[in-house]
């Protein structure tokens, strides 16, 4: 070949060359949209984006064929794999169908194309659809990278799920569908050109067009595939219904290459070619059910139970004007006892301020659920409530006629948990700002747990709020059925479901998701997402608690787990490696033991306590060092932050932090060594403080004693070889050091209280209840208390003279004299005056509250004094005065949390405050905020009620399994007597032994002309006389409604009143659960 020939053909192939980069589309993009501001600005976005030509039809993660060879495995996760060719689509596509189905290669086959709608509203669908009992298999889900980002942005919980049923490989035959990522952004076939067109100008209209240009380039390569003899259909699923008529315009109308349905539609395709496949129930619902009486078919009006909400934009403008204010909406009242007049609060910021505002009743609150992120707008002054002095009691709550388990404290108020204040002085009263929401700005998306509403049985109070509830419950022509479901929560009204399987359901425990709540709907309207079983089963029924309470109880996701210390984790390395850093000191030498309940594995807390040689003890409080572990704005962090504590119920417990830290490695277990942060003094034998030291230390726990093991050792005679022994010494010195500390709080004010706590004996094969203890306390308890108090007190000293406004401390304002008026009528009644100026009088007077013949008269006014005071709330100092730091019930003007880092988020927060003041670590920026340290100190408190409530009813669970088994005869304390004249004739009693509480009817009526009333007693004339905290005897038995529902129920024995109680003892079934039953943690600390 020539010189010349070699030259033309270079030339010609570079020619080629560009013409096929002239040609080809590029791979680089600087799309831009335009967005209209709060102000009004017309802004232009522009993004730099490179794509690619070489991702094929995405990424799998599950090969159906290769499953089918593991039946039974375990299910795994996959690692991704590239669908590089058509034939390879198809392949997969072909796998998915059941091999009971006959030919693979013959049956029609369906690929899903997912919008970000139908994974925020309808993702149990596809769950269920693909892998839920029964699914049909012939499945194939595409989920594009915009659906799952805008899904990501919206709702972090959804998204997570959508990526797990992409991941997931299943070995069962369930699981028959095949998951497809598509990175849609990147791929230069799904790209959106807006240079030419006027109609795609936002970020969501884009979004929109790209993924209908997904399913058009999946259905586009399906048609052109002429080797597969399936039937394919490619589906574009939204229930955007201006999507799925753009989808049909931008078509070939004679052979369209995707068609466009809503999830309604694709299920009712399934259930028709499946029929015993059932879904419908799952799919949510939009408000569809008719709000008209099922009666009056005739009429056309449509009726606006609520204002309709103003739009977004509008929204957005008034927020910015501040004639709007963005905030949590939150329920303050229950809708049993308040129904429509149910009340609400919205916290709202006024520059650097809060302020709560008062929502009065349905209209107002205008649709919005608790968690809801709202727009309010402020009422008139003239319409705002006057603050009466009713409103700083707990006597307007409704007394509930069954009986349980009560509140240790007052009902926190609104204000107390979140920090904010509620009301405003003006010239002539104290008045509490309301306002109306205007707008949802964003929904919180809850699952309700509860059951269906039974409209001949049921023995609930809901329709008296709503008399016309039975009419919203109707059939429909389709054989659906529109139900009341009514949530176990009661600050959450009655919602609508529509389902085919109502009679199924009855008796059953289910979950329902909020879908939404029309301004033509009574009710909020949801759909079903998945039954837990019969109602009163012991597990379901602790599903159902966790649910209700809002306790995070999901197994500890990818990210948290990765932030966990190898497996070849060496804590002797760590320790050599960290030392200088951390300036950790060595304190293996010294005789330091824990004290806990038996059983206990997290192990949060240890002392120590020997003689020093100048005659002064030297002790020690030792707190697992968890910071040393949990670093701030980790992922375990985070999820620390979340779930803000530990909650402990009767059976089991839910850890704030994954069980390698919590009962292992931050557990100071004993003859282990352990990374600690301890408080060390110097004390006087007369418990004088000479000096204290704060230290990062390195500690090995010689003993972990049992509460009574600890006892027997402060029981033990002060002999010489007593003396000698490590453990004996140091716990008898610590408890003589504990009663003076003890007795110098005590003189300065600090109250003794008291609560009914009970333990439950378990059969050791069924784990039900066998018998309920007082729990018993001890000296040891006292003293591993008195030191607690100790530590925490001298650390919040601490980080508030280096963190003045940012320090985590925890106050107990001074009650009301209105919470007390109650009780101290009561006590005057029975010869006694109790003062409550300061909390030193009430102790006093408290102490001196004693009738020789009855030991526990004394325990049960502190119960009942304990119940008038609200519970203490962790804040950050800087959000109020130092005057109002103080703890009423420790007389401690500071206090703060510190010894129990392994279940509270706030000792969390405390050691990382205390690192930085003794110049260990610097404090993590966030927590230099003092906005963020309200939002956390908030949330805690939440969480901390939440799980109070949780343990609680965990409680009132296993007594009602308890006394199912047969009813008991016990003594009683009368507590209250009902004395208005219109009332039936009643006493509220508590059992001591059980810990139990509730009202008694006496077998008379009102209007009996025998029937005489008093201040504080009830008397039948020429029987007998109950005045209140007489003891009385009861019968306590289990009483099963006709809807299933079970609960206590006392009747009077003793006194007589000339006529036997009606009760009759209803057995519920048996219940034999396998699951573990751990001893409760000990409360050290108030």
């Amino acid at each position: 070949m020539s010189d010349q020939e070699d030259d033309d053909d270079k030339s010609s192939s570079m020619e080629e060359e560009e013409e096929l980069v002239t040609t080809a589309p590029s791979l680089y993009q600087r799309p831009s949209y335009y967005r209209q501001t709060r102000k009004g600005k017309i802004i232009k976005t522009v993004q730099e984006r490179y794509l690619r030509d070489d991702l094929g039809f995405g990424n799998y993660f599950w090969d159906p064929l290769q499953a089918r060879r593991r039946k039974g495995a375990e299910t795994t996760v996959g690692k991704p794999k590239a669908i590089d060719t058509v034939e390879q689509l198809v392949s997969l596509m072909q796998g998915t169908v059941k091999s009971d189905a006959g030919d693979a290669t013959t049956q029609p086959l369906v690929l899903l194309v997912c919008d970000t709608n139908v994974l925020l509203h309808n993702l149990d669908v596809l769950i269920q659809a693909l892998t839920g009992d029964g699914a049909p298999g012939g499945l194939t889900l595409v989920l594009p990278q915009t659906a799952l980002q805008e899904c990501r942005a919206q709702h972090m919980t959804l998204y997570d799920q959508a990526v797990e049923l992409l991941r997931s490989v299943g070995g069962t035959q369930q699981a028959h569908y095949c998951g497809i990522f598509f990175p849609d952004q990147h791929h230069v076939e799904t790209q959106i050109s807006t240079t030419n067109t006027t109609t795609t100008t936002s970020m969501n209209d884009i979004n929109d067009a790209r993924l209908r240009l997904v399913a058009e380039y999946f259905g586009k390569h399906l048609q052109r595939n002429n080797n597969s003899s399936n039937s394919t259909r490619v589906i574009f699923l939204s229930d955007d219904q201006d999507s799925r008529r753009k989808a049909k315009m931008e078509q070939p109308t004679d052979k369209p290459y995707y068609e466009a349905l809503n999830v309604k539609q694709f299920v009712g395709q399934l259930e028709k070619a499946n029929p015993g496949l059932s879904l419908m129930d799952y799919v949510a619902n939009y408000g569809t059910t008719q709000s008209q009486s099922p009666h009056d078919s005739t009429t056309t009006t449509t009726k606006h139970y609520f204002p309709a909400h103003l739009p977004a934009d509008e929204v957005s403008r008034g927020v910015k004007a501040g004639r709007f204010h963005r905030g949590v909406f939150r329920s303050i009242d229950t809708f049993v006892e308040k129904g429509t007049d149910q009340m609400g609060v919205v916290t709202i910021r006024k520059g650097d301020e809060r302020v709560a505002i008062t929502i009065p009743g349905w209209q107002p609150r205008n649709r919005a659920m608790d968690g809801d992120v709202v727009a309010v707008a402020l009422l008139p002054v003239e319409e705002w409530l006057p603050m009466s002095s009713s409103d700083n009691t707990n006597t307007t709550k409704t007394k509930p006629s069954s009986a349980g388990i009560s509140q240790e404290t007052a009902e926190p108020t609104h204000s107390e948990l979140a920090n904010v204040p509620d009301t405003f002085q003006d010239a002539a009263q104290t008045l509490r700002p309301t306002g109306k929401v205007v707008g949802i700005l964003r929904r919180h998306t809850n699952l309700y747990s509860g059951s269906l509403w039974e409209p001949h049985n049921s023995s609930n109070t809901i329709a008296e709020h709503l008399p016309q509830l039975k009419d919203w419950q109707q059939e429909h022509a389709d054989g659906s059925t529109t139900c009341i479901f009514l949530p176990v929560d009661a600050k959450v009204p009655p919602l609508l479901i529509r389902t085919t399987q109502r009679d199924r359901w009855i008796g059953q425990r289910l979950v329902v998701t909020l879908d939404s709540w029309p301004a033509l709907s009574p009710l909020p309207c949801g759909h079903y997402t998945k039954t837990l079983g019969k109602i009163g089963d012991k597990s379901v029924e602790t599903q159902v608690l966790l649910l209700q309470h809002h306790i995070p109880h999901e197994a500890f996701p990818a990210s948290v787990l990765a932030c966990l210390p190898p497996a070849d984790y060496d804590l002797q390395q760590d320790f050599q490696a960290t030392q200088d850093k951390d300036r950790r000191v060595d304190l293996r030498h010294l005789p330091i033991l824990s004290i806990d309940p038996p059983g206990c594995t997290d192990i949060d807390d240890a002392l120590h306590c020997y003689k020093m040689d100048n005659g002064n003890f030297q002790v020690g409080v030792h707190i697992a060092d968890v910071g040393h572990y949990v670093k701030a704005g980790t992922a375990m962090d985070l999820e620390a932050a979340n779930r803000a504590t530990s909650t402990y119920l009767v059976d089991r417990r839910l850890d704030m932090l994954p069980s390698l830290l919590s009962t292992d490695l931050c557990s100071l277990r004993a003859n282990v060594d352990r990374f600690a942060f301890s408080v060390l003094w110097e004390v006087t034998p007369d418990a004088q403080i000479v000096n204290v030291d704060f230290q990062k230390t390195l500690i090995h726990s010689i003993a972990a004693l049992t509460y009574q093991e600890a006892q027997t050792m402060i029981d033990m005679p002060d002999t010489p070889e007593n003396r000698k022994d490590k453990q004996v010494a140091a716990v008898k010195g610590l408890a003589q050091l504990a009663r003076l500390f003890a007795k110098r709080r005590i003189d300065a004010g600090a109250l003794t209280l008291a609560s009914p706590e009970v333990k439950f004996v378990f059969d050791s094969e069924s784990l039900n209840p066998t018998d309920v203890k007082a729990y018993a306390m001890l000296e040891a308890n006292d003293l591993v208390m008195e030191f607690m108090l100790l530590a925490n007190v001298t650390v919040g000293k601490k980080i508030l003279r280096h963190y003045p406004t940012l320090s985590v401390l925890r106050r107990h304002p001074a009650p009301s004299r209105a919470r007390f008026d109650d009780l101290i009528s009561k006590a005057k009644s029975r010869g006694f005056e109790l003062t409550i100026e300061d909390s030193k009088q009430l102790a006093d007077s408290l102490d001196a509250a004693v009738i020789e013949s009855d030991p526990y008269f004394n325990k049960l006014l502190r119960i009942c004094a304990t119940r008038c005071l609200s519970p203490a709330q962790y804040f950050c100092s800087g959000e109020y005065r130092p005057t109002e730091w103080h703890h009423y019930g420790l007389a401690a003007p500071v206090y703060t949390h510190f010894t129990s880092p392994i279940r509270r988020y706030a000792d969390v927060c405390v050691h990382r405050l205390l690192a930085a003041a003794i110049g260990v670590a610097p404090l993590p920026s966030q927590m230099s905020s003092k906005s963020y340290m309200h939002d956390q100190t908030a949330n805690m408190n939440r969480r901390n009620r939440g799980a109070q409530n949780a343990g609680r009813s965990s409680i009132q669970l296993h007594t009602v399994i308890f006394f199912g088994e047969g009813a008991k005869e016990e003594e009683a304390y009368v507590l209250d007597v009902e004395t208005a004249t219109d009332s039936e004739p009643s006493v509220r009693v508590i059992v001591p032994r059980y810990g139990i509480e509730g009202q008694v009817k006496l077998p008379i009526k009102a209007g009996d002309p025998r029937l005489i009333r008093g201040e504080h007693r009830i008397s039948v004339e020429g029987s007998a006389t109950i005045r209140v905290f007489d003891k009385v005897k009861v019968r306590i038995w289990v009483k099963v409604s006709p809807d299933h529902q079970r609960e206590l129920i006392l009747d009077l024995l003793e006194p007589s009143f000339g006529s036997e109680s009606s009760g009759k003892n209803t057995e519920p079934e048996g219940d034999s659960d396998d699951e573990t039953a751990p001893a409760k943690k000990k409360r050290k600390t108030t």
